[in-house]
């Protein structure tokens, strides 16, 4: 059982938005943030989910994604094994999408990405499908905790191209997975790191990381609140053009 302590060891803000080349259309961008209440003790989770497939249908996989995780980690009462849940939880987010596209074969071709982490204590276990990213970022080093499923990914990975070419790549924008009908199986990329006091754990969509730099992220992240720095970046995309749907979270330990 968490102390009184240990639940309010995060300070967390988060902010979305639909970018300004796309904003006459729906955000396919969805968060979500489950922190602990009075009758959960659970440690806090975090989730970003970039849809695809068209504006509609986007948008509603990236809610189905969300919505799926929330509500398995909330009630999970037996698994304990965090990385182990976090792997199940997309899985069943997967299969929840496969299922929607057959009652409405309109968006047959929706999709999503997703990355959610789960903040116990000195450790944040984190679970990935497609190119939404997650860091933690201090005032030594800005560190990727997740893996690109991207064309691009593969190529930094077998040391055939850089970070900073990838990020100019023709085949920037192809995914090697995503959660999608498309797909019979996935198989998330599941891991975990250490944190320490004054990390701060940034979960993006690539409507962030493609377009504003990482030293500009982390020198946000380190300058800010966790609100006033999600804000910030939303802001910082958009006056570069945010050509993206864009969504930030972050969580500070203290």
């Amino acid at each position: 059982v968490l102390t009184n302590k240990e639940i309010h060891m995060f300070e967390i803000g988060k902010a979305t938005h639909a970018g300004v080349k796309r904003k006459e259309h729906p955000n396919q961008d969805s968060i979500g943030v489950v922190t602990p209440g009075f009758f959960s003790r659970k440690p806090p989770l975090l989730i970003v989910a970039d849809g695809m497939g068209g504006y509609e249908g986007g948008a509603i996989a990236s809610q189905m994604v969300v919505e799926v995780l929330s509500k398995n980690y909330t009630h999970n009462k037996s698994q304990n094994d965090y990385r182990l849940l976090l792997n199940d939880m997309i899985l069943k987010a997967h299969e929840a999408v496969k299922g929607r596209v057959v009652d409405d074969p309109e968006i047959a071709r929706m999709g999503s990405t997703v990355v959610a982490v789960i903040l116990d204590n000195d450790v944040a276990y984190v679970g990935n499908v497609g190119d939404s990213r997650a860091y933690i970022i201090n005032n030594q080093e800005v560190k990727q905790i997740s893996l690109d499923h991207s064309f691009v990914g593969e190529l930094v990975r077998q040391g055939v191209i850089n970070q900073e070419q990838s990020l100019i790549h023709p085949k920037r924008n192809i995914l090697t997975m995503s959660i999608t009908a498309q797909r019979l199986d996935i198989e998330p990329y599941v891991n975990e790191y250490e944190i320490k006091n004054g990390d701060n754990i940034l979960l993006c969509s690539d409507g962030l990381w493609g377009v504003v730099s990482i030293e500009d992220i982390q020198a946000t992240v380190l300058s800010y609140s966790p609100q006033e720095a999600a804000e910030k970046l939303i802001e910082m995309a958009n006056n570069n053009f945010g050509p993206d749907n864009i969504s930030v979270i972050i969580a500070r330990k203290k």
